[in-house]
């Protein structure tokens, strides 16, 4: 028995990467199968700090998919990173990137995690 309910979504990246420079450009395909039509998909660039004091979480932009449909569902997306925060990995806390594909309303949601940095690497703080 299978539950028709459930939204199965995707996220697709050109080329595969997920690491850039800030100010670059982000394209891909945002996808999506529904049984029944979702009232609005959303993709959303997010940044989120991580660590023993308590975590931030911030909405960086939002792009709506609006009249998503029933069934299958591919629609390209493409967006400017900013030039700051980077992302970075210490002892104390950690600031990662994700864009996020998000289903309205519901919670039927998947990421992808991003790297932006000058370099195109993660900033290693020191000990």
């Amino acid at each position: 028995m299978t539950d028709r309910s459930i939204i199965r979504l995707w996220l697709d990246l050109e080329r595969g990467t997920t690491v850039f420079a800030p100010g670059a450009r982000v394209t891909g395909m945002a996808a999506w199968s529904a049984p029944d039509a979702p009232s609005g998909m959303e993709l959303r660039l997010v940044w989120t700090t991580h660590g023993p004091g308590g975590r931030d979480f911030t909405i960086v932009e939002t792009v709506p998919f609006t009249g998503p449909l029933t069934g299958n569902e591919r629609r390209p997306f493409g967006l400017t990173l900013p030039v700051a925060p980077y992302s970075f990995r210490g002892s104390l806390i950690s600031l990662v990137w994700t864009l996020q594909l998000v289903a309205i309303p519901g919670e039927e949601s998947t990421f992808v995690e991003l790297t932006v940095a000058p370099g195109a690497e993660v900033i290693e703080l020191g000990p």
